[in-house]
């Protein structure tokens, strides 16, 4: 299955696999580690030149003990789960008894020493996960007995301060309700679990100092309602700050989007992007529009450094060939590997620009550096967007795209522009300046556009270097700069007028 993921993911040009690690497979009797799959998956990385990172399925995965060891299973006094409002157990192991976190604490050192004495030299694994969505299923805190002994606690001071919108909380005291109001239950949920992720972190980079992270299900679900909609105690966006204060020794904590609607999607970009948390997609869909559409908005306007379509060998048939079902999301997948350099460079500047084609939409304006551009979508329209006649020089005689334009646009110098991406050609014409008498008239000429060039070259880069595989001139520029299927293509216009 692996194999079959690392093919997919370098259908699309990517470095990097995420491949889970089940505890109840490294330590099958207590105290007796055996992490030979560990590094038959490292070696297998090599093997496909790519990078790991290693999920540790270890107390939590979805809320659920599912991948806790037979031993864990078996001994619910010494390992407790977690009580519901009913009184009834619930099928999650309790984050507070000594025992469990001990327990966690030592299997999980025992795979960091794994890691240390096994990879550290080469350095195929970048980062390892902590559990897996981790929180509370089915309700919304431990009502057991640890469960309401952390209730009754004083919250702790550097959370006081902590504001939960909407929470309502009456704000004159030091107890939960008082501090989060509505939210109460939650908030101590998100702060129990950020601590026994905390306690995992800490003693695992005491042995090996790799970067850690942690993936959320996203609490944009439904009415969002924890325990209901999503696992209460996980770092949703609502008590995501509980968490940065709580669980320090955390790189990156990452929303798994399985979003079609932008609307949300964007929300959560918004959520994850902060200045003490870098965003990373350690989940999405594998296939269909959505994704591969608002993939360039996390890339352009929110710096994201990296995105894991779960289910990668999904993309492939029994043969090994790409599913057409996932030829969209490969597209959008190519077209950001394929400017990565670019995306790492100028992340933050405000130089890289997403066009992105909304329903109805059939062009989107970007005002640029000392440059008007409009992006129009090709989508159905040829190889130029202008008729059959033009779509017969299309690659392999085919329509270009039977999805919506998507692209992104990047600025690297005065009049130097980089544009990737699929179904999508852009215009440019040179901004108006202050003082410039002839400026309408400047503004009016065919000089002023992109027919006025240096050169329109399509290529690649190797590393950091841009590598011309073919110049475009005549009518390959003159109707505008386009990208069908991923193509990169590097534009220097001329400003000598």
């Amino acid at each position: 299955m692996l194999l079959r993921a690392s093919r997919a993911v370098h259908s699309f040009g990517g470095n990097l696999l995420e491949a889970p690690v089940y505890w109840c497979s490294c330590e099958p009797e207590e105290g007796t580690f055996d992490f030979s799959q560990v590094r038959e998956l490292i070696d297998l990385a090599r093997q496909e030149k790519l990078y790991l990172i290693l999920l540790w399925f270890g107390v939590n995965k979805n809320g659920h003990p599912t991948y806790v060891p037979e031993w864990v299973k078996r001994d619910p006094i010494r390992f407790p789960l977690v009580k519901g409002p009913d009184g009834m157990p619930v099928p999650t192991l309790s984050p507070y008894p000594e025992e469990t976190v001990k327990a966690d604490i030592r299997a999980f050192e025992a795979l960091m020493t794994c890691l240390r004495d096994y990879d550290g030299e080469t350095g195929t694994v970048l980062a390892v996960q902590i559990e897996n969505e981790v929180g509370f299923a089915n309700t919304d805190r431990d009502y057991g007995e640890a469960g309401e002994a952390c209730h009754a606690m004083a919250v702790p001071e550097n959370l006081r301060s902590v504001s939960i919108e909407g929470s309502d909380a009456p704000g004159n005291g030091n107890t939960w309700t008082a501090c989060f109001g509505r939210y109460a239950n939650e908030a101590l949920a998100a702060w129990s679990w950020a601590d026994f992720i905390e306690k995992l972190a800490i003693a695992g980079r005491k042995i090996y100092d790799l970067p850690m992270l942690v993936n959320v299900m996203l609490g944009e679900n439904s009415i969002r309602e924890p325990g209901m909609c999503y696992n209460s105690g996980g770092a949703v966006s609502r008590v995501l700050e509980i968490w940065k204060r709580t669980a320090k020794h955390i790189d990156l904590i990452g929303p798994d989007i399985y979003l079609p609607d932008r609307d949300r999607f964007l929300e959560v970009l918004e959520a994850y992007d902060r200045e003490d948390n870098t965003l990373f997609i350690p989940e999405t869909m594998h296939a269909g529009e959505p994704v591969a559409m608002h993939m360039m908005h996390a890339f352009a306007d929110h710096g994201c450094v990296g995105l894991c379509c779960f289910g990668a060998e999904s993309m492939l048939d029994s043969e090994g060939n790409l599913l057409e079902s996932a030829e969209t999301v490969v597209t959008s997948l190519r077209t950001v590997r394929s400017v990565a350099p670019l995306l790492l460079r100028y992340r933050g500047t405000g130089r890289v620009h997403a066009i992105v084609q909304q329903e109805f939409m059939d062009s989107q304006y970007l005002p640029l550096e000392g440059w008007h551009a409009e992006a129009a979508f090709v989508q159905g329209k040829g190889f130029f967007g202008l008729g059959s006649y033009l779509n017969a020089r299309a690659p392999e005689n085919r329509d270009l795209t039977q999805t919506r334009g998507r692209a992104l646009l990047i600025q690297t110098g005065e009049s130097e522009f980089f544009l990737a991406g699929a179904g999508v050609k852009v215009d440019f014409r040179s901004m108006r300046q202050v003082g410039d008498e002839a400026g309408f008239a400047r503004l009016m000429s065919r000089m002023s556009t992109t027919l006025n060039f240096l050169s329109v070259e399509e290529g690649h880069f190797e590393g950091d270097t841009w590598v011309t595989e073919r110049y475009r001139n005549g009518d390959e520029a003159n109707f505008a700069c386009y990208v069908h299927r991923g193509e990169v293509v590097r534009i220097r216009l001329n400003t000598a007028f």
